[in-house]
């Protein structure tokens, strides 16, 4: 019995060691030095949230006889205190950190002379909007029915549990002078789902690496469309 009390307090301890808190930080896409395709100006203003406020959270159902997991179906996550892999997320806002983002990705691509953050218009010829539509989190805690003692499980190899990401946004150019939207998409990547170890927990946090992914076929859509011409 103490063998076993000793193993289930490890267990414990080693999934709630993995667990730690997540930063936004975003690298963006490097590109090729070049002059500006376009001596225009433009502004990325903060995206506008279309998520469903809705968050279910029911991790700690592991925990009770009979129920073989606990899970978590989060509309937006970062308002979630746990998730299956990671503690709190912190200095993190879509609304403000995905636009910045974009801002740096244009400025990097020389699309135009020059490119920036702001709440507003300023000086600019165009402006770059976008709206937040998904961003939903989803995974689940295994205890295989037996509670606490599932995690004697996770020792032995078997999976401690499984996080999935999604995300897509909608992007728009704007004229500044008209108000003339002069290009519009709507961006979303693959599923990001992994499965987890005790001995080797993923990351649950993969956001910046998929908005990334959706910001180097903007730059390149933007690149080939009618909103760089005089």
């Amino acid at each position: 019995m103490r063998k076993v009390l000793t193993a289930l307090i490890l267990s414990t301890l080693l999934i709630m060691g993995c667990q730690s808190q997540k930063a936004w930080v975003y690298a963006p896409n490097q590109f090729q030095d070049k002059q500006a395709l376009s001596s225009k100006k433009a502004v990325v203003q903060p995206f506008d949230d279309l998520r469903e406020n809705n968050n279910s959270n029911n991790i700690r159902f592991y925990l009770v006889p009979l129920f073989p997991f606990g899970w978590a179906d989060l509309k937006v996550p970062e308002g979630a205190q746990h998730h299956v892999f990671s503690d709190l997320w912190i200095n993190y806002k879509p609304t403000e950190d995905f636009p910045k983002a974009l801002a740096s990705e244009v400025q990097n691509a020389r699309i135009f002379k020059e490119a920036h953050f702001d709440f507003g218009r300023g000086d600019a010829d165009i402006i770059v909007s976008g709206k937040i539509l998904n961003t939903e989190y989803s995974g689940k805690v295994f205890s295989y029915g037996l509670s606490v003692y599932g995690s004697l499980l996770w020792v032995v190899g078997l999976p401690a549990g499984t996080a999935s990401n999604d995300l897509s946004v909608e992007l728009h150019c704007i004229d500044a002078s008209s108000n003339r939207q002069l290009f519009a998409k709507t961006y979303k990547v693959p599923t990001y789902s992994r499965w987890g170890w005790i001995y080797s927990m993923p990351n649950d946090f993969n956001y910046p690496d998929m908005l990334k992914d959706i910001y180097k076929q903007f730059v390149s859509d933007l690149s080939a469309s009618s909103v760089l011409s005089p």
